[in-house]
């Protein structure tokens, strides 16, 4: 059974990226770093915990 685990918008506002995460629940979560590639990490961080192997 396939189900939206979160969608995920990422933007940048001047030097630094922004990443939203919205989950199922309405709960959005705000993760910001000036790194694209550390924001991503942190969203596949954030996503690991809440939905572990």
């Amino acid at each position: 059974m396939q189900g939206k685990l979160a969608e995920v918008e990422i933007s940048k506002d001047g030097e630094m990226y922004i990443a939203k995460i919205i989950l199922p629940s309405g709960e959005v979560v705000n993760l910001e770093n000036e790194d694209f590639e550390e924001v991503l990490e942190q969203v596949a961080n954030d996503l690991q915990e809440r939905y572990p192997n």
